[in-house]
């Protein structure tokens, strides 16, 4: 008797150990801080086994920044690809960091993706991760006063085998470096532009119609005026804009 109660301890102990892993995956999205970011530092290997950036696949930041860079206020598209062969099932979370703080902010602009990391990320949702061999999210990104000279988006890409745990996996990081648009405000002789700003002055001297916003991207004034001061203005970024010009500001 006995010896039969020990074989069934010992059988259920074997089979406890074999059982295949649970999955610490999380299709509905990220916990957060996953990015592989100099302020998250975890990735997607904190959830899946594996070996960071082996094996095949690609990951690729990609955005409609223009060459000469954003503005403070615009907004963005940022594009995250991945491609991996015969790959059906996907994950992702991506951030944006301009040195010590995170950058911008993210706007949702479908049902694929949501924010996670109280407001400082974007990650799949059940409905973004299937797939076959590529997967692409879209997100839009306002740069705002923490975004001032250069911003990094950093992203963890899940490849999944969608065996229902967490073996087999690959994990790919992916990063993307871009700069704050460079403007001269100060005024230039040109008669074919639209406004100038003089910062000694803070006057907007224009031939054109222009609007004034502020940081969070409220109209605060609308000028046609060929000299319009702005010193009544509480000091801080604005955003000056004509039909074909955009310039950032501060006033101080």
């Amino acid at each position: 008797m006995k010896k039969s109660l020990l074989l069934i301890h010992f059988a259920i102990a074997l089979a406890i150990f074999f059982y295949p892993t649970t999955s610490n995956s999380n299709g509905t999205g990220s916990p957060g801080a996953k990015t592989n970011s100099t302020i998250d530092g975890g990735n997607c290997t904190g959830c899946h086994q594996g070996t960071l950036n082996s094996g095949l696949g690609t990951a690729t930041i990609t955005s409609n920044i223009p060459a000469n860079g954003y503005v403070i206020g615009n907004t963005y598209t940022i594009t995250l690809t991945g491609v991996k062969a015969n790959c059906i099932k996907f994950g992702f979370e991506l951030t944006a960091e301009n040195g010590p703080s995170k950058s911008g902010n993210f706007l949702i602009t479908d049902n694929t993706t949501k924010i996670v990391n109280v407001g400082r990320a974007v990650s799949h949702k059940s409905s973004g991760t299937s797939g076959n061999t590529t997967k692409i999210w879209t997100m839009n990104w306002i740069p705002t006063a923490n975004s001032n000279g250069n911003t990094t988006f950093y992203a963890s890409l899940l490849f999944s085998n969608a065996n229902s745990n967490n073996n087999g996996d690959n994990v790919f990081t992916t990063s993307l470096s871009v700069n704050e648009e460079v403007v001269n405000a100060i005024s230039d002789n040109n008669l074919q532009t639209p406004f100038t700003y003089n910062p000694v002055t803070k006057t907007v001297e224009t031939t054109h119609d222009i609007k004034v916003y502020d940081i969070n991207g409220k109209l605060v004034l609308t000028t046609k005026e060929k000299s319009t001061t702005i010193s009544h203005l509480k000091n801080g970024i604005y955003i000056l804009k004509s039909k074909n010009k955009t310039q950032k500001i501060i006033l101080n």
